[in-house]
């Protein structure tokens, strides 16, 4: 998306699923679904609109994934990583067995004359995302059960309290320009 006056992007971040690392646990495509599906050739989770949820709902997405597969990258990057895409082999038979510990830069054989494709180089690898502590407040966060952590309710009520309040006032503004017609 970009600013129509200045034609700048109006991000600057973009959402990005290395998808020979995801296992297909399906948790983006069904939290953020707007932003999110699982691509039927590889059974991977694919961005088909960038920033088709809100930032919230996007972050809550990439928190639960099991195996830290979805990045934010800048655009750029983003164009590099998708071309680079097009030519990947996934070994989609192993797809709950995450292959992102291969990582060689020349892919790897998996018992036969077909060639995998390795994780590629993303800019969103360079830190660990999760610090062990429950306040952060991780679905899935390993002190808890899925979804159970104390603080990650408290943040999911929230930011559902947010979201009704934002489409119940959007109703009551798209009724009040009927009535004005």
């Amino acid at each position: 998306e970009r600013d129509e006056e200045t034609g700048d992007l109006v991000r600057t971040q973009m959402v990005y699923v290395d998808e020979v690392t995801c296992i297909g646990c399906t948790n983006c495509a069904m939290i953020a679904q707007s932003t999110f599906f699982m691509d039927s050739e590889y059974g991977r989770a694919r961005v088909y609109n960038q920033w088709g949820d809100d930032d919230e709902t996007i972050q809550v997405a990439i928190e639960t994934c099991p195996v830290d597969c979805i990045h934010y990258v800048p655009y750029d990057e983003l164009v590099k990583l998708e071309v680079e895409r097009r030519g990947q082999t996934i070994n989609f038979k192993s797809r709950l067995v995450n292959q992102g510990e291969y990582g060689g830069d020349g892919g790897h054989r998996t018992g036969g004359a077909v060639t995998f494709s390795a994780p590629q180089k993303i800019s969103g690898n360079a830190g660990a995302r999760c610090s062990n502590c429950p306040t952060r407040g991780c679905a899935n966060c390993p002190m808890y059960g899925v979804g159970e952590n104390p603080e990650f309710k408290k943040k999911e009520e929230a930011r559902k309290a947010r979201r009704a309040r934002k489409l119940l006032q959007e109703k009551l503004e798209n009724e009040n320009k009927s009535a004005e017609l």
